[in-house]
Formats: C-alpha cells, structure tokens, sequence
C-alpha cells in the first residue's frame, strides 16, 4: 500500500477563515491505517488528496489543491478516535456553509476510506438527509 505524502500533491493551506466542527468516529488501529494511509489521486475523477502528518490528517480537493477538512485523531485505548474537526470556510475556496452537511460528507469519506460500508450513508446524502446519517 502506498502512503501518501503532503509533497505527493500540490497542496494550500488551511486558510484563517475556518471553523471547527463536531464529528465523534472511533475506529480501530487497522481501520485508522487504512484512513492514514490517504489518497493520491490516479484520474481527474479522483476529487481528494488525503495525507496524514501526526496528529492531522488534511483532505485536500485535487483539482485546486484547497484544505477543506483538518482532522486531528487521539489514541484511546486500543482505538483511535477524532478529537477536533478544522473545515474551510473561505467563500473563494469553498461554498459550503453547513456543519451537518460537511460533518456528514467527512464522515462517508473517513468511513469509505476505512473500509467501512458506506451505502446507506450515501443514500442518505444524496437525499439530503445528511444530519441523520448515524441511524439510517
């Protein structure tokens, strides 16, 4: 498995205007390495570039190279969990204002990235039922 690395991609960073929001997620050791591992994009499809740098792991959009997601990971026990959730909140870089979307759209993305299935996730998203995405 290929780790990805910040010099792998062209790669902004996060920008002052920025907010922090809430995201409780517990994986396992196993589940975190495939999360740390990132995303080095191989097609124009490929929308992020995901890298990890002890403690954050950054979600950066491929096309532009713009952090949307800074997401800080603490050890707890033998898991590891979320601990602080940084998302964009530059207009000229990012549209979203919403919390509960974006904590849900971070939320597939870690979890699909962990291996995790995320279909009724999906569905749930593209409903446009983001804020109940934990019970489906």
């Amino acid at each position: 498995m290929q780790i990805a690395k910040r010099n792998d991609w062209k790669t902004e960073p996060m920008p002052s205007t920025s907010t922090n929001i809430t995201l409780e997620k517990v994986y396992s050791q196993e589940e975190f390495d495939q999360i740390a591992a990132g995303v080095i994009p191989e097609q124009m499809e490929d929308k992020w570039f995901i890298f990890y740098d002890t403690p954050w792991l950054y979600l950066h959009r491929s096309w532009t190279g713009f952090c949307i997601f800074k997401v800080r990971f603490e050890v707890v026990a033998e898991s590891v969990k979320i601990a602080e959730v940084q998302v964009n909140r530059d207009p000229e870089q990012y549209s979203n204002t919403y919390d509960d979307r974006d904590a849900s759209m971070l939320g597939i993305l870690l979890d699909s990235r962990s291996k995790r299935n995320v279909r009724s996730q999906m569905l749930g998203w593209i409903k446009g039922q983001s804020s109940n995405l934990e019970n489906p």
